[in-house]
C-alpha cells in the first residue's frame, strides 16, 4: 500500500500535503529552469560560431580588396 498522509487519510489537505506539493512545484520549475538555461548555452555557442565566421569572411573579402586595389594600381601604372 502506498504511502498516505494523515490528512488524505481522514480526507482532508494538510499542511505536510501543500508543503510536498510545494517542493514538487518547486523542483519542477528547477529542472524547467536548467533546461533552458542549456538551451541559452546553446544558442550562445551557435551565435559565437557564426560571429567568428562572418568575421572570418570579413578579413577575406578585406584583403581581397586590398589585393583588387594593389592590381588597378598597377594597371593604371602601366596603362601611362
Amino acid at each position: 500500500m502506498a504511502f498516505q498522509s494523515i490528512g488524505q487519510r481522514l480526507g482532508f489537505v494538510s499542511a505536510g500535503d501543500e508543503y510536498r506539493a510545494l517542493e514538487r512545484k518547486v523542483r519542477r520549475m528547477e529542472s524547467a529552469s536548467k533546461a533552458k538555461d542549456a538551451k541559452l548555452v546553446e544558442k550562445d555557442n551557435a551565435l559565437a560560431e557564426k560571429d567568428n565566421a562572418l568575421a572570418e569572411k570579413d578579413e577575406t573579402i578585406e584583403k581581397q580588396e586590398r589585393e583588387i586595389a594593389e592590381l588597378k594600381a598597377k594597371l593604371a601604372e602601366m596603362q601611362k
